[in-house]
């Protein structure tokens, strides 16, 4: 299918966890096709050097939002909107990449605060910006949100712990938001699983593996331009895994 590119210029698009690896990616590949890209991570070190980048080479409008999704709360999550309000006319889509997996470790010896931790920022985050971003997106022609799963969210496994049940949450998150919007607002909601991506999660999952052998971030960026786009808006499939094929559509 080929997809219209020029529909993302202009466009307002957040994204989690845009310091590195998958969010790192799209920030940069959705700023050369024209977007402001709100890049929205804890470390603001990463972001000033690809908000320079980006900057300098494509002459968008991009925003630094410096925020710990561990400590996201109700308060925070307004300031978030607020600093939306003051900088842009709304949002066209969110992309909630941000995740963390801490440890690999058996049901018996997992702490309570790693547990949370991870809870907090793979699922609650997710769930506060949705509920308080929603509303910035309604005038938006186009509007996304976009959920990021994994295989282990599907099937629990031994030793993912906390992270399989947060990806097991944030899939009964995004069929419950497709639910309830889909007769009141034309916000599509897509669930995607990456697999197997370099990323600095996969190199703490799999040390013994060969990241070589192992696609890079980039080469998922097809996916989120068909997702983003209007060809996508009569797909009635709202989970999206990869394929080296492209069978997506």
């Amino acid at each position: 299918m080929e997809i219209d590119k020029n529909n993302l210029n202009k466009k307002n698009i957040l994204v989690t966890g845009a310091s590195n690896g998958i969010g790192k990616s799209l920030a940069i590949n959705l700023s050369k096709l024209g977007a402001n890209i709100l890049m929205l991570s804890r470390n603001e070190v990463e972001l000033d050097s690809i908000y320079d980048e980006i900057k300098e080479k494509y002459k968008t409008d991009p925003c630094i939002l410096k925020c710990d999704l561990e400590n996201l709360d109700d308060s925070k999550s307004q300031e978030i909107v607020n600093i939306i309000l003051d900088n842009y006319k709304g949002l066209d889509a969110i992309i909630h990449n941000a995740s963390v997996l801490e440890k690999m470790s058996h049901i018996q010896s997992y702490d309570s605060k790693t547990w949370e931790k991870i809870l907090k920022i793979n699922l609650t985050s997710s769930f506060m910006l949705s509920k308080h971003l929603i509303p910035l997106m309604q005038s938006s022609s186009n509007p996304r949100i976009i959920f990021t799963t994994s295989s282990v969210g599907n099937k629990g496994k031994a030793f993912w712990g906390a992270y399989s049940v947060s990806k097991a949450g944030i899939n009964a998150l995004s069929e419950i938001l497709a639910d309830e919007l889909e007769s009141i607002s034309n916000i599509k909601i897509f669930n995607f699983n990456p697999k197997a991506t370099q990323t600095s999660m996969r190199a703490l999952a799999y040390p013994a593996e060969n990241p070589v052998l192992v696609k890079k971030p980039d080469d998922l960026f097809d996916y989120y331009l068909w997702m983003l786009s209007e060809e996508s808006s009569d797909s009635k499939n709202t989970y999206i895994e990869f394929d080296e094929n492209n069978a997506f559509i």
